[in-house]
């Protein structure tokens, strides 16, 4: 994509969208996070992932479960397609905390990020329905907004 040119809408079946939504809704009082593979390009599962942060502020993955889910991706040929969250409070927009925590060391935010590439999926449980939005968090915790249909 050239600067200027608008991102591509990316396509996202309803019933990954509707999993996470089940996700979110089921962790409530705190935020609910997880990872959805892709094969040839397409999302194809959502995996929950346990919030060992138990907050409803904040987010962290548990390690050892990304760590399975890595190993169980690659050997199935999928790769990863985004990181998904909710905001128990506020809308689908990722937070200070959530651009800090998308770089490693948390906060290095003068380099590509921990997961180039990937989309960041918010689900908001502030409205109802609750609504999705995806984003890529760039290189100095550039925010852009990633069109998404949901189909």
């Amino acid at each position: 994509m050239s600067e200027g040119d608008a991102p591509e809408l990316v396509t996202i079946p309803r019933s990954l969208v509707d999993e996470m939504v089940a996700h979110a809704r089921e962790d409530l009082p705190n935020e609910a996070c997880g990872i959805v593979h892709a094969k040839d390009g397409a999302p194809v599962t959502v995996h929950r992932v346990t919030n060992v942060a138990a907050s409803p502020y904040r987010f962290e993955m548990h390690g050892m479960e990304q760590i399975r889910l890595e190993q169980a991706r690659d050997e199935n040929g999928e790769t990863l397609f985004a990181i998904y969250h909710s905001h128990v409070a506020s809308r689908a927009y990722p937070s200070q905390t959530d651009v800090r925590m998308a770089f490693f060391p948390p906060g290095e935010v003068d380099q590509e990020p921990a997961y180039p590439g990937t989309l960041y999926i918010l689900v908001s449980l502030a409205e109802e329905p609750p609504p999705v939005h995806a984003y890529h968090i760039l290189e100095g915790g550039v925010i852009e907004e990633q069109p998404i249909e949901i189909v």
